[in-house]
């Protein structure tokens, strides 16, 4: 199989050169907001978006959820403000659980593989019904 290495090249070179100017362009937008709720973030750059590529966003809403205008704005929203939490995972642990838990772990001097290995096991060996 024969690759075009002279497309791939100029390829590479187009997304490395777009892709800094997208990077200096999110650096600019995190000082712009700096400080600003995610909400308002989003807010902002919904609409300039979804106009930008023909798309409709309104009342905190897009018209079409699967447009790729949306997937852009995202992608903006988090190079400014971080990944958004999900509220949905906040859950309460008791405090001595994890103390107790984490005691043990460091006790046991695990490396940072093994650790993984150990949650994976203890994933696989627990169902809550």
């Amino acid at each position: 199989m024969k690759l075009n290495t002279t497309a791939i090249t100029n390829a590479i070179i187009a997304a490395l050169t777009h892709g800094d100017a997208f990077e200096a362009e999110m650096l600019k937008l995190q000082g712009l907001l700096k400080g600003t709720e995610r909400e308002a973030v989003k807010d902002i750059v919904a609409p300039i978006v979804a106009a930008h590529y023909g798309e409709t966003f309104a009342d905190g809403k897009w018209a079409d959820s699967g447009c790729a205008a949306k997937r852009k704005a995202n992608r903006i929203i988090k190079a400014i403000v971080g990944t958004a939490p999900k509220q949905a995972n906040k859950v309460a642990v008791d405090k001595k659980l994890v103390k107790s838990l984490s005691s043990t772990i460091i006790e046991a001097g695990l490396t940072k593989k093994q650790f993984d290995a150990l949650l994976s096991e203890l994933r696989a060996s627990i169902s809550f019904e």
